[in-house]
C-alpha cells in the first residue's frame, strides 16, 4: 500500500529531515513510528499524505496505493488531485483540530456533507462512529466542554467518516494522560481489526512496548530499523 524509495527531504538548504529513506507498509497493517522530536516522524507521515514531497533532485520516489487503478506518486500527482486523494484516507492529529463552533454530531458530520451524502446517510454513518469511539453521550457537546480524550476520539469518528483504507495518526495520544491515552489507541486497534492500515507515531513505549505490531525507528532522519517487534 505504502512504498518509500530512497526518500529524502532536505529543509533550510540543507537539514534533511529524512534521509534516504525506504520502507513498504503493506495493506492491512498497524505500524508504529517511532524515535525521538526531530527524528523525521511528521515528515515522514506528511509525505503519506502528501503535505511534503521529496526533494527535485534525487530525493526519491513515494507511491501510496488503493489498488490498481488508484495509485498516487508523488512524482506525477497533481497538486489538482490531492483533495481526491486524501478522501480516500483519514488523518488524525495531536491538536485534535475540532471545528469550535459545532458540536460533536456536526464536527463528526462535516466530512460527509463536503463530500455530498445524504442526510439519512450521515445521521446512520455518524451515530455508528460515535459507537465506535464511545463519545455517542457526547453528541450535543461543544469541544470546549469536552476532555482531552473526548475530543480526540471525536477527531478520530471524523477521520473515519468516508470509510477510509488508510489512517494516519501524527501523535494521536501525546497530549493524554495513560488511561485516554491506552483508550484512544484501542480504538485504532479495533479500527485496524476492521480492516484499515494505520500508520501511528508515538513516544509512548507503554503502548508500542506491549503490542504485536511493527515499528519503524527513525533516527535523524534515517530508518533506523523498519523490521522491529
Amino acid at each position: 500500500m505504502i512504498h518509500f524509495q530512497h526518500v529524502t527531504k532536505t529543509y533550510k538548504g540543507s537539514w534533511k529531515a529524512l534521509d534516504d529513506v525506504t520502507l513498504q507498509i503493506a495493506k492491512g497493517e498497524f505500524v508504529f513510528l517511532t524515535g525521538p522530536s526531530g527524528a523525521g516522524k511528521s515528515t515522514l507521515l506528511k509525505m503519506i499524505y502528501m503535505d511534503e514531497r521529496p526533494d527535485a533532485l534525487r530525493g526519491g520516489q513515494v507511491l501510496v496505493s488503493f489498488g490498481s487503478e488508484n495509485v498516487y506518486d508523488s512524482r506525477q500527482t497533481r497538486d489538482a488531485e490531492i483533495q481526491r486523494f486524501r478522501r480516500m484516507l483519514g488523518i488524525v492529529f495531536q491538536d485534535f483540530k475540532l471545528l469550535d463552533d459545532r458540536d460533536v454530531f456536526e464536527n463528526i458530520a462535516f466530512a460527509l456533507r463536503v463530500t455530498g451524502h445524504r442526510s439519512s446517510d450521515i445521521r446512520a454513518r455518524v451515530f455508528e462512529l460515535m459507537a465506535l469511539t464511545g463519545i455517542s453521550h457526547r453528541r450535543n457537546a461543544f469541544p470546549h466542554t469536552l476532555s482531552g480524550g473526548e475530543r480526540q476520539r471525536v477527531a478520530i469518528a471524523r477521520a473515519m467518516a468516508n470509510d477510509p483504507l488508510l489512517l494516519v495518526a501524527d501523535e494521536p495520544t501525546g497530549n493524554l494522560d495513560p488511561e485516554n491515552a491506552r483508550r484512544v489507541f484501542d480504538i485504532l486497534r479495533k479500527i485496524n481489526e476492521r480492516g484499515t492500515t494505520v500508520v501511528m507515531a508515538t513516544h509512548n513505549p507503554e503502548l508500542y512496548g506491549s503490542s504485536p505490531f511493527r515499528r519503524l525507528i527513525l533516527d535523524r532522519g534515517r530508518l533506523a530499523a523498519k523490521d522491529y517487534i
